[in-house]
């Protein structure tokens, strides 16, 4: 990645990074490993992000470990923390005491506490483990007949 590039993308002020798109929307800048107090991605995305509080509006990240992680018309691959809160967005894993979501969608959720409305959870804790158990015996009885054809 260019420096200058780099430059513009990274504003680093008294431990807070942000990421705000350039000239060319349609293509924001993606950043690497990014560790902070605050973390706040405004219309790009992160690879990694470590922060005592992570905020995103229209981005995404791929990995997000925080106390405190916000997400508004946006998305995370894998987010771990103690509170979550998701606005119009989605989540592919999600492991926190606290899970808030409005309008959003989870492919996997553990936490201890899920709150929210017009919400859409694929696999919560106990679903996950049916479908790990359904999904062993399928695959043993499987390997068992294939094993003895050959």
């Amino acid at each position: 990645m260019d420096e200058e590039l780099k430059n513009d993308l990274l504003q680093v002020d008294e431990g807070v990074v942000e990421c705000e798109s350039l000239e060319e929307p349609s293509a924001p800048e993606m950043l690497g490993d990014v560790v902070a107090e605050t973390v706040t991605i405004e219309q790009g995305s992160a690879q990694n992000v470590k922060a005592e509080t992570v905020t995103v509006n229209q981005g995404g990240i791929a990995r997000a470990e925080g106390k405190f992680i916000d997400v508004k018309d946006g998305g995370v691959a894998l987010a771990m923390g103690e509170n979550m809160t998701v606005t119009d967005g989605g989540v592919v894993v999600v492991m926190a005491d606290n899970v808030k979501m409005t309008n959003s969608v989870a492919l996997f959720v553990a936490a201890n506490q899920i709150t929210g409305e017009d919400t859409r959870v694929i696999f919560d804790m106990r679903a996950a483990v049916v479908f790990g158990v359904v999904l062993g015996v399928v695959a043993g009885m499987i390997s068992r007949l294939l094993g003895r054809k050959a």
